[in-house]
């Protein structure tokens, strides 16, 4: 049965877009500028996060193929230094090698130092699938949380992305949690092995990125 290619990561902007970590019951990404709640994990994903391993959960659309993917990691470090990583979106292809081009075509943030949008053009190539899309990111330096969507003035390659990254307090003082939830549909029927590399895959890298850059 053919299906579109989902994808996140990490994108984060990779498109990133993330296995579902959030209440089972949620079935779409969360309303733009509402900053989401932090999902309550099992003990099993607790004990996950203590040991400096990620969480991911995926919950996928029965008809349509899209996607919704969630992750999130706990890292060893101060809110504001985890954010100067997430708003830094040049940084997206040291973490996936999938990411061909980082373009920033507009910024009103002051390079995420103030509350505002930044626009932002990525190609990404896997094997002989390449893709460009455009995406517009809502930036809230204050509360460590920035919000995405498809940028629809300009020409792109997929239908559909949405999601968010946002930091939280840790389990314990001096730690952050990072938590990655996008939804995307790129309207493609591309073989699975792809699509892991674009979703599941990437996201997993961008989360262990931004926690040994922000450690380090």
């Amino acid at each position: 049965m053919q299906r579109s290619l989902i994808r996140s990561a990490s994108f984060a902007l990779f498109l990133t877009s993330v296995a579902l970590l959030i209440t089972p019951s949620l079935s779409s990404a969360h309303e733009p500028g509402t900053k989401p709640t932090l999902p309550q994990l099992t003990a099993k994903e607790e004990a996950r996060l203590a040991k400096g391993k990620l969480v991911l959960r995926t919950e996928r659309g029965e008809s349509d193929g899209s996607g919704l993917i969630t992750g999130v990691i706990e890292i060893e470090a101060t809110a504001d230094k985890v954010w100067s990583l997430l708003s830094r979106f040049e940084l997206v292809p040291e973490a996936s090698k999938a990411v061909k081009g980082v373009h920033r075509y507009d910024d009103g943030t002051q390079m995420g130092k103030q509350a505002g949008s930044v626009g932002i053009e990525y190609t990404v190539k896997v094997a002989w699938v390449t893709i460009k899309y455009s995406i517009h990111h809502d930036l809230q330096p204050a509360q460590h949380y920035l919000h995405w969507t498809l940028d629809k003035n300009r020409e792109n390659d997929i239908l559909k992305t949405d999601g968010s990254y946002s930091v939280w307090p840790g389990a314990s003082p001096g730690k952050v949690r990072f938590l990655y939830i996008t939804e995307v549909d790129t309207g493609r029927n591309i073989p699975d092995w792809i699509e892991e590399e674009l979703t599941e895959s990437s996201l997993k890298r961008f989360l262990v990125f931004v926690k040994k850059r922000a450690e380090s």
